[in-house]
């Protein structure tokens, strides 16, 4: 007897795989007949937990799968031997019309994601003041093809951590109308470690490398995944990070610039959280997914006092440190 299976697809970027990966695994709790294969990037594989319903599949991009020729006969490979119910297209993106394609000859139902391009423009524009989560996107994607599960997702908050004196700072983000002034995120470490606490520093070798700021503990991207299970609190910005916070129950404040939480990108289910977001600027938000240059040429939107920042990770933070002397 032929497996029942559900295929879901995203390659990029690792946040938005992030944000998937929970509605895929209310899927796979509310229907654990099914079989779900979750298709994305090789090199993201390890940032998403172990799951015995879902079946994680990388793709190699840079070598093995590099090629449109070297795709269609995996592609074709695996839906011959596999013939799934379900095709979950949750990128929508040149990348993905390929395996979509030949899936519903397969005799697949499809579903695409809606990105709300004119949502999105409208809400640039000023025209609306907030966009649907984007996990309530994914979420609806299984609804259309006869998967539909609560949202939005229970929310954990934390309550069962470890208190422990642990805070990780994420300063730092592709884009730089998303990253956070070095000098902020100096003054947020100074201000833990007076305290008593360890900060550890997250980022690639090259943004670790920009750090001349208090001395951190700085571990390699490899090192992290003890740290995530672990830590009392974190600081991010507008990336993965925030994602992989939220994914493994850490209270985290996010630090808000050219983006916006209301542009449906902050997790939904999380655990204890703030969002912290620049006031009074006409130009904010100046993108959806950032942006490599600042309109107003100041990055006005990166001057949010230290003090609103800490004040948010008071409020969130598992710790017995004396934060607030």
């Amino acid at each position: 007897m032929q497996e029942k299976r559900i295929a879901v697809v995203r390659f990029s970027a690792l946040g938005d795989v992030l944000l998937l990966w929970p509605v895929v695994e209310a899927v796979a709790r509310n229907y654990p007949t099914y079989k779900i294969t979750f298709f994305t990037r090789l090199e993201y594989v390890p940032h998403l937990p172990q799951n015995p319903g879902i079946q994680v599949v990388g793709l190699d991009f840079k070598d093995r799968h590099s090629g449109i020729v070297s795709q269609f006969f995996f592609w074709w490979g695996w839906l011959r031997s596999t013939y799934p119910e379900v095709w979950v297209d949750a990128h929508a993106h040149l990348r993905t019309l390929l395996p979509t394609w030949l899936a519903k000859r397969f005799g697949a139902r499809i579903s695409r994601l809606n990105k709300h391009r004119s949502e999105r423009r409208a809400f640039l524009q000023g025209k609306i003041s907030v966009l649907p989560f984007v996990q309530a996107s994914y979420a609806e994607q299984f609804t259309q093809v006869g998967f539909p599960i609560s949202w939005p997702l229970e929310r954990s908050m934390g309550k069962d951590r470890e208190v422990n004196s642990v805070l990780l700072l994420a300063p730092f983000s592709a884009q730089p109308t998303k990253c956070m002034p070095l000098s902020t995120a100096y003054s947020l470490a100074n201000r833990w470690m007076k305290a008593g606490g360890t900060v550890v520093l997250l980022g690639s070798s090259e943004e670790r490398a920009s750090w001349v700021g208090p001395i951190v503990k700085q571990i390699s991207q490899h090192e992290e995944w003890t740290y995530w299970t672990t830590a009392a609190a974190a600081i991010v910005t507008d990336s993965a990070n925030q994602h992989l916070a939220a994914l493994h129950g850490i209270p985290s404040v996010t630090f808000w610039a050219g983006t916006s939480p209301r542009a449906g990108f902050s997790p939904h289910q999380n655990t204890a959280h703030l969002d912290v977001e620049p006031d009074g600027l006409d130009c904010h938000p100046c993108s959806i997914y950032g942006k490599t240059t600042c309109l107003r040429g100041d990055f006005a939107c990166k001057t949010t006092p230290v003090q609103k920042i800490w004040d948010a990770l008071l409020a969130v933070a598992r710790t017995e440190l004396p934060l607030s002397c």
